[in-house]
C-alpha cells in the first residue's frame, strides 16, 4: 500500500511544487503536438473537420482548467486553506459540459459530421466529468476529507488515463477503428478491424 501511495504522490498530484517533466506536462505537450498536427493536416486538406474541430476543443478545455488549477493552487498558498478550493472540481464539470455543448454547437454549424473521434471524446468527457461531480460530492457536499482516500488514487488514475487517451487519440486518430482503440477508449470493439 505504501509504494501505491508514493506512485500516487509521486506521478499522479497535482502539486505547486511539480516538476518540468511531470505527468501533466508530459500531457500539455502531447495536446500541443495534436493540435499542431491537426492544423497542419487541416492547412494542407488531409484532416476532417470534425477532428480539428474536436482537437481544438479539447485543446482550449485543457487550458481552461490548467488556468483553474493553477488559480486554485495560487489561492491555497495565499491562504492555506483548501477547502473553499474543492469547489474547483465543479467547475471542471461545469466547463466539460460547456465544451460538450460548444463543441455539438460548432458541428452542426461548420461540419455536421461526426467522426469516431468526436464520439470518444464526448465518452470520455462524460466519464471524466462523472468522477469530478463525485469528487466534489465527497469532499464538499459530504464533507469526507481524508475518509476513502481510495476513491482519490481512483480518481487521479482515471484523471491521468483519461487525458493520456485523448492525447493519444487525437495524435492517432486512425487507432479508434481498430479494437485496440476501442477498448482504449473504453468502448466495445463492435465491427472493427484488426
Amino acid at each position: 500500500m505504501d509504494f501505491i501511495q508514493e506512485l500516487y504522490e509521486k506521478w499522479l498530484v497535482i502539486k505547486p511544487y511539480t516538476s518540468v517533466f511531470s505527468s501533466q506536462a508530459i500531457i500539455a505537450t502531447a495536446f500541443l503536438i495534436a493540435l499542431v498536427n491537426s492544423l497542419r493536416k487541416a492547412l494542407k486538406q488531409n484532416e476532417l473537420f470534425s477532428n480539428f474541430i474536436t482537437i481544438a476543443f479539447v485543446c482550449a478545455n485543457y487550458l481552461l482548467t490548467a488556468l483553474m488549477m493553477e488559480y486554485v493552487l495560487d489561492y491555497v498558498q495565499r491562504h492555506e486553506s483548501a477547502a473553499s478550493a474543492q469547489n474547483v472540481y465543479l467547475g471542471f464539470v461545469i466547463a466539460n459540459v460547456l465544451t460538450l455543448f460548444l463543441m455539438y454547437k460548432a458541428h452542426v454549424i461548420l461540419s455536421y459530421v461526426f467522426t469516431p473521434l468526436y464520439v470518444a471524446v464526448n465518452k470520455l468527457f462524460i466519464i471524466l466529468s462523472i468522477f469530478h461531480f463525485a469528487l466534489w460530492v465527497k469532499l464538499v457536499g459530504l464533507n469526507l476529507q481524508q475518509e476513502y482516500s481510495q476513491f482519490h488514487y481512483l480518481y487521479s488514475f482515471i484523471v491521468l488515463y483519461i487525458s493520456g487517451a485523448l492525447a493519444v487519440i487525437m495524435i492517432y486518430p486512425y487507432v479508434l477503428s481498430t479494437k485496440f482503440g476501442c477498448i482504449f477508449t473504453l468502448s466495445l470493439p463492435r465491427n472493427r478491424d484488426v
